[in-house]
């Protein structure tokens, strides 16, 4: 195959994005297509990266010959490749990982995938739609989009041997989470105290406790917000500061997300008078 005219740097692809995170190895994007199929050349990406297109009829040549269809797709850094949308209005998910991360993934892996994949099976569909999901969520974390993006890249790695119990590292794990919820916490930490790699990790999380380690860490924090409420003796914003929240907005959304009610609605359902009226609730929830 010829030299592509194109080489893509990192996270750059046939699109604008319509929203993007970016973490300091991976970038998460959802992205409009704004180049005909007749426009797309032959090219290359610098980074390694999974397409899944959301919207329109999209080709790709991963795994074989050219066919359309819904298409997870992983591409490794450097591999040629003219996937394409056919027509106007395609979207799709672009999740990029620098090159010198991808190898270090690698390096842990028993077989890393060399060359495109056509990912087929459920579980990296549900990966990447649950990232999509949580990148157009304006109060997604950085930690859980960093631990989503590990599970979709356990996908293009070799599977882990599976066990009937719950390895003992993710005790380990959830403590240190017990310990440490009120700081900033990334994948990378958790992955360190308990003493196993990070996509090791996010696979796991998924597989013993349904959940992304940024969710558990989300949970652990609405459950001492929660109790701080019950207990009625500081203010709301002194609550969402204690219990790791950036502030009092990014607790209310979070809270009502969860449990259906506002801080100060729960807190009066529980008998307290939170230091906020219900005017200031509405208000900073609509923030």
């Amino acid at each position: 195959m010829a030299t592509p005219r194109t080489a893509f740097s990192q996270g750059r692809f046939y699109g604008v994005p319509t929203v993007e995170r970016r973490l300091p190895a991976v970038r998460v994007a959802h992205l409009s297509a704004t180049i005909s199929a007749d426009g797309v050349e032959e090219h290359s990406h610098d980074d390694a990266h999974f397409v899944l297109a959301t919207h329109g009829r999209y080709l790709t040549t991963a795994a074989g010959p050219e066919t359309e269809g819904p298409a997870l797709v992983f591409n490794p850094p450097g591999v040629i490749h003219r996937d394409r949308f056919v027509g106007a209005g395609g979207y799709f998910l672009a999740v990029s990982f620098e090159a010198p991360a991808w190898r270090a993934l690698a390096e842990v892996s028993r077989s890393p995938a060399s060359d495109a994949l056509r990912l087929t099976g459920p579980a990296a569909r549900r990966a990447a739609l649950r990232l999509i999901r949580t990148v157009l969520n304006r109060d997604a974390e950085a930690v859980t989009l960093e631990g989503l993006g590990l599970e979709l890249a356990a996908q293009a790695l070799s599977p882990t041997p599976e066990s009937d119990h719950p390895p003992p590292w993710l005790a380990i794990a959830e403590t240190f989470l017990a310990d440490s919820f009120d700081q900033p916490i990334a994948v990378s930490d958790l992955a360190r105290a308990a003493g196993v790699h990070p996509v090791h990790l996010a696979r796991g999380y998924r597989r013993w406790l349904g959940a992304a380690p940024g969710e558990r860490l989300r949970a652990r924090r609405l459950e001492r917000a929660a109790d701080l409420l019950m207990a009625g003796r500081v203010s709301i914003g002194e609550i969402a500061q204690a219990a790791g929240f950036c502030d009092q907005s990014h607790l209310n959304r979070q809270f009502r997300q969860a449990y259906g009610v506002t801080p100060g609605e729960f807190a009066r359902l529980c008998g307290r008078r939170p230091d906020v009226s219900s005017v200031q609730d509405e208000a900073t929830t609509a923030a």
